[in-house]
């Protein structure tokens, strides 16, 4: 990492200057900083900060102009620009980090991992990060054949997908991957072909599995740094099933789905959030009428009612893998985390919709829960 000697600050372009007189403003992701500036000094600062100079050298050639200010002077207001994430550090680089080839297919990922950095931060590395990740898929249908691909498009380096099923015709108003043609195929090849011939490097494990157990889980979790589960069958064992061996493993789980006119989701970090045993328990307790609802559908084996319309499956699709992006990459705290977020149809609000806490005496987290550990994931610690 650079010393504070040898760093170079750069304005970013996402933070253009302007206005005129005595009054500066900064701008950029829809909000502005007003500065005042009597002077010139700062003005004339942030012009010196191009990734050129030291930040010696800045205050040399600043003080060329301005004697007044101080080296002092300098480091505090280059302090504040950096934490309002105007800056970046010109001295890091690429270099070891990614390929040219990766920069110019992720150039745009790297300008947006650019924009939540500082100068300590190597922007390059956020990509790295998406990169070397490994991320168990469950599930290639409405959502999972979204997700497979974009996690392609993202730059996600390894997959290991799970599916079973084969292509009907009422797939067809929402999963991105498979035709008209493909119907009574397998789903799991065809997407897999589809997503290596839009990103070749991807590396993607295909698993033909109907999942029954928690052991079928289990063996598809060995070396995953988080699940991103969207398999719907069966619909009131699948989630259970995967929560437990989630737990046992330490994997972060992320998942979510469509109720109709909504699009939810949630994640779970074992050991530290409550898992999906949790939710139902404070369910039970909380809310007697959810519970009772909750109770008879299991026992009637109720799924959902089979209504999917795209919109809502491309929303979800953004917060699942964003989720993933936060967890991985650390730019930003993971939003659903011992949460489920609801995003309606009517009016695309997002909002909190239930929220619990880990149960110490939860069968599944209470006592053996194991702290989610994944080498790659930034903020689940």
């Amino acid at each position: 990492m650079p010393t504070g000697e040898t760093r170079r600050p750069r304005l970013k372009h996402t933070s253009p200057v302007f206005g005129s007189g005595e009054t500066l403003f900064v701008g950029g992701y829809g909000e502005v900083t007003e500065i005042t500036d009597e002077t010139g000094a700062i003005r004339r600062l942030l012009q010196l900060l191009d990734g050129t100079r030291t930040v010696s050298e800045v205050h040399e050639a600043l003080s060329a102009d301005f004697p007044e200010v101080t080296r002092q002077d300098v480091d505090e207001a280059i302090a504040q620009f950096d934490d309002a994430r105007f800056l970046l550090d010109a001295s890091h680089t690429a270099d070891g980090v990614l390929s040219p080839h990766e920069l110019a297919r992720w150039e745009r990922n790297i300008n947006f991992f650019g924009s939540y950095a500082r100068m300590d931060d190597n922007k390059y590395d956020q990509q790295r990060k998406l990169r070397d990740c490994r991320i168990t898929l469950l599930g290639l249908g409405g959502l999972g054949s979204h997700i497979l691909l974009d996690l392609a498009a993202m730059g996600v380096g390894h997959v290991r997908a799970v599916e079973f099923d084969r292509v009907e015709l009422s797939n067809l108003n929402r999963q991105i991957l498979y035709r008209e043609s493909d119907i009574g195929q397998e789903k799991l090849p065809l997407a897999v072909e589809r997503v290596r011939e839009f990103n070749p490097h991807i590396d993607i494990e295909p698993v033909s599995m109907r999942i029954s157990s928690v052991q079928d889980v289990e063996k598809v979790l060995e070396g995953a740094d988080a699940v991103i589960s969207v398999a719907d069958r069966p619909k009131m064992e699948i989630a259970k099933w995967v929560n437990e061996a989630c737990v046992r493993a330490g994997v972060p789980l992320i998942t979510g789905g469509l109720d109709t006119q909504r699009a939810v989701y949630y994640t779970v970090l074992p050991g530290r959030t409550g898992c999906i045993e949790c939710w139902r328990r404070h369910t039970f307790a909380t809310d007697e009428v959810s519970g009772a609802l909750l109770q008879e559908k299991r026992d009637r084996q109720i799924g959902g009612d089979n209504a999917a319309f795209t919109p809502l499956v491309t929303m979800t699709t953004g917060f699942l893998i964003g989720e993933l992006t936060r967890l991985v990459t650390g730019i930003a705290p993971p939003v659903a985390a011992g949460r489920m977020m609801e995003l309606r149809f009517d009016d695309y609000a997002m909002a909190e919709s239930e929220r619990w806490e880990r149960q110490p005496d939860c069968p599944v987290c209470g006592t053996s829960g194991t702290p989610a550990t994944s080498p790659a994931l930034a903020t689940a610690h």
